[in-house]
């Protein structure tokens, strides 16, 4: 038995075209799909090298902010023994304005200062540089206890004090008063003279303090 198709012409022709239009239509978007595969690849790999960048600049950006904080630690922790340094060479020398304090109260009420110097005022050149402490004044009757001073430091072995007394005994005194405070290893009255100074006749004397 032979079939017959009862389906018009126009419409077998239509239903034809449509299926040759499906299968272009899958072939076209199967060539796309084909042709887009390697640029989404490309976009892909174009974004994680945008990423890759990104995370690395700021990575620079982190490490140079490293650095710097780095540079501005070792210059802290230089100061800082810098400071250390001259705290402890500053500790490994005589306390000066104690003894120009202590001096001042162990002094007779009669007595003022016009000169305290080391000895020697400057460094030897076999010596290495020390500090060395001096007080250079007018040789007129300026200092009395209390008095201001002004004091320069530099490598003292011995110290040297000159003044005025208004009694004879006075110097003797100081002598044994600075004696008792056990800091120098020797006090010698050098000198006393008897001089006019000013209003009046005083006595001028000269001590040396070793240590």
């Amino acid at each position: 038995m032979s079939g017959v198709n009862l389906i018009p012409q126009t419409v077998q022709t239509a239903q034809a075209r449509r299926r040759r239009l499906k299968r272009w239509g899958v072939s076209v978007v199967a060539s796309l799909a084909l042709l887009a595969a390697p640029i989404v690849t490309d976009w892909v790999r174009r974004a994680a090298a945008d990423d890759l960048r990104r995370q690395n600049d700021a990575a620079r950006t982190r490490a140079t902010a490293l650095r710097a904080e780095l540079r501005t630690l070792t210059s802290e922790a230089e100061q800082a023994r810098v400071h250390l340094e001259r705290a402890t060479a500053l500790r490994s020398k005589r306390a000066w304005s104690s003894i120009f304090s202590m001096i001042a109260d162990r002094m007779p009420a009669g007595c003022w200062l016009t000169s305290v110097a080391t000895d020697p005022s400057t460094p030897t050149a076999s010596a290495a540089p020390h500090t060395v402490s001096a007080l250079r004044l007018s040789g007129v009757p300026a200092i009395r206890p209390g008095a201001e001073t002004t004091v320069v430091i530099d490598a003292p072995r011995r110290l040297m004090i000159s003044g005025f007394a208004t009694e004879v005994v006075e110097p003797h005194q100081f002598v044994t008063s600075l004696k008792e405070t056990g800091i120098f290893s020797s006090v010698v009255l050098e000198r006393t003279n008897r001089e006019p100074v000013l209003d009046g006749w005083y006595f001028r004397f000269q001590l040396v303090c070793e240590w």
